[in-house]
């Protein structure tokens, strides 16, 4: 039995009937963003067919909670403001807190190879491969040679087993930042229970959610499959990363293949991501659940922590770790995929881009196309996130540019 299954959570609330509406709340000075959130529901198309929710944490308060459509369209459960989604690749951020934990505790180090940790992973050339090559996507090792299919995916040990006999890749494309939707979090789960002795889920359940009251996980448990969101996509969304139509995914012959469908991430069937077994895996690149409050959440706390002053105790990460983590390291073009992407020395993706308001200055987080955009804005301590149970192609951020207007202007007038 899993680590998953022997949690202990509070009961929740039952459904109830679907509504139309966006429900919720919002503080003072923060109403033009329950506007723009109404906005992208309706430009997102029928409330009966899908969900979002929206929630912004400042100084530890949360000061915009919405949420609006249904959940799961098949039973027509409605959204709440707990309901949880699969994180997607938004899932590599919230894998990066958990290693930056335990490098704050002083049981790893980013720029010691993975080998130091997990000695077999030397093998095939890969001993000079290090944790942070892992975190900022440069370590070539994007994808499998081995064809899997979409229950291997759920097995992180054997996954952890084959990257044992796995070779760096080869293909040159391979040299810089190179996005691969898997391997990555299978790293990192395996280092993490090779470096502290729990699984991932139980690591990040106990020292980091739980503490925390944060309602993200990796891996769900039976009391909360019902407020699970049911995963489907927009038209074109699949488009972007081309796959084979049904049965096991046979694309491991080039490079592409091996990155994007072996297996897919995004599969013909978008039933995978709501079936049961695959809401109770621990998929640690792609399947950490959450709600839109749990990812604020996080985000605020990171976004506080990296502003302490010198000695002041934080509620996570040290102001130290969280320089660093900060601290410009890589920039690049995905060749496959298109798209510049810059991460700091921690694996945290650098959001700033010299936008304004000012208030986004630092920030890290995650955007990119999925149904989940998260940011931490360590300038106004604030933390933000907008979640969607139906994946599009486009980025999600464009919500959450309206909301760093309200705080730099709650900041302005001081509400």
């Amino acid at each position: 039995m899993t680590t998953s299954l022997v949690r202990q959570v509070l009961p929740r609330p039952r459904p109830r009937a679907a509504t139309t509406g966006v429900n919720g709340t919002t503080a003072t000075g923060f109403a033009p963003v329950r506007h723009s959130f109404e906005r992208a529901c309706r430009e997102a198309g029928p409330s009966h067919a899908q969900g979002a929710a929206l929630a912004v944490v400042r100084d530890g308060e949360l000061v915009v909670d919405l949420w609006h459509g249904t959940a799961d369209p098949v039973t027509g459960a409605p959204w709440t403001g707990d309901t949880l989604v699969p994180a997607m690749t938004g899932s590599h951020a919230v894998l990066a807190t958990a290693v930056l934990l335990l490098a704050d505790m002083g049981a790893l180090a980013l720029d010691r190879p993975v080998a130091d940790y997990w000695p077999e992973f030397a093998m095939r050339g890969k001993g000079k491969v290090t944790l942070r090559d892992v975190l900022t996507f440069t370590a070539r090792l994007p994808g499998m040679a081995a064809g899997l299919d979409q229950r291997d995916v759920e097995n992180p040990r054997m996954m952890a087993a084959l990257l044992e006999l796995h070779s760096l890749e080869e293909d040159p494309r391979a040299g810089g930042v190179l996005h691969g939707p898997w391997t990555a979090g299978w790293i990192v789960a395996e280092v993490v229970r090779r470096v502290d002795g729990r699984d991932l889920d139980l690591f990040f359940l106990e020292e980091i959610a739980g503490p925390l009251g944060l309602d993200v996980h990796f891996g769900l448990v039976p009391d909360q499959l019902p407020h699970a969101a049911r995963i489907s996509y927009d038209p074109g969304f699949r488009a972007r990363f081309p796959a084979p139509d049904g049965g096991p995914d046979d694309g491991a012959a080039d490079l592409f293949g091996r990155v994007w469908n072996n297996p897919s991430p995004f599969p013909a069937d978008a039933g995978v991501w709501s079936r049961t077994r695959r809401r109770y895996a621990i998929v640690p690149s792609l399947g950490a659940y959450a709600s839109a409050r749990g990812l604020a959440r996080l985000q605020g706390v990171l976004a506080a922590d990296a502003v302490r002053a010198p000695g002041e105790e934080p509620l996570l990460l040290s102001r130290r770790t969280l320089d660093q983590a900060r601290s410009f390291w890589v920039e690049g073009l995905d060749p496959l995929l298109g798209g510049v992407s810059a991460y700091g020395e921690g694996g945290l993706q650098l959001l700033d881009e010299g936008r304004r308001p000012a208030v986004r200055a630092g920030a890290f987080g995650h955007q990119g196309p999925g149904g989940v955009a998260f940011q931490a804005w360590p300038q106004a301590r604030t933390g933000a996130a907008w979640v969607r149970g139906r994946l599009t192609a486009a980025p999600g951020a464009r919500v959450l540019d309206d909301v760093a207007d309200a705080v730099e202007r709650a900041a302005r007038d001081g509400s």
